[in-house]
């Protein structure tokens, strides 16, 4: 953990040095709705009970409101994450069209899409939790995630229930 000094302050009397504030590295920058917050094994859970619609875009939401020092490498993990999910679609229902993929076979084709979704959100939690163990040790405060997470779960519930499998499944994630 390596220090960074950063922002100058104005000098103070006459002929005085400039001051300067010590940062840490990995140190979270807290905004003002933090307070929001919540730990990033609720956003992991999502993913696996709700999918990645709710969990990618929590992760990002998450780590923004608690200034996460690794904000970039997550927002470009969401945007790969989704980017990643839609060519497998493309691919799996290009394979489907043309009949390349057998009624048996589908299930299994459906496991890379699994496996990306799970890998993308175990990266967004790793990549979390070390600025938020560092929030929380000093001093901030996390909320529970339960309501978003079961909320979330009714969500796709309902909609699966209303449209049925397919498509709206597999964007579901």
């Amino acid at each position: 953990m390596d220090g960074v000094e950063t922002e100058e302050r104005p000098a103070g009397p006459a002929g005085a040095l400039p001051r300067r504030r010590y940062r840490i590295e990995d140190e979270p920058r807290p905004g003002a709705l933090a307070r929001f917050a919540v730990q990033p094994l609720w956003a992991l859970l999502a993913v696996m009970f709700a999918g990645s619609w709710l969990a990618w875009p929590w992760f990002a939401w998450n780590g923004w409101v608690v200034g996460s020092p690794s904000l970039r490498r997550e927002i470009a993990w969401v945007v790969a994450g989704f980017a990643g999910r839609a060519a497998l679609i493309v691919v799996l229902l290009a394979a489907d069209a043309s009949g390349r993929l057998p009624a048996a076979a589908v299930p299994y084709a459906l496991l890379p899409l699994t496996l990306w979704t799970l890998a993308v959100s175990y990266v967004l939690h790793i990549l979390q939790s070390r600025g938020f163990q560092l929030y929380e040790h000093y001093g901030g405060k996390l909320r529970s995630g339960l309501p978003v997470v079961l909320g979330g779960f009714l969500v796709r519930h309902l909609l699966l229930q209303s449209a049925g499998s397919g498509l709206l499944a597999m964007l579901l994630g």
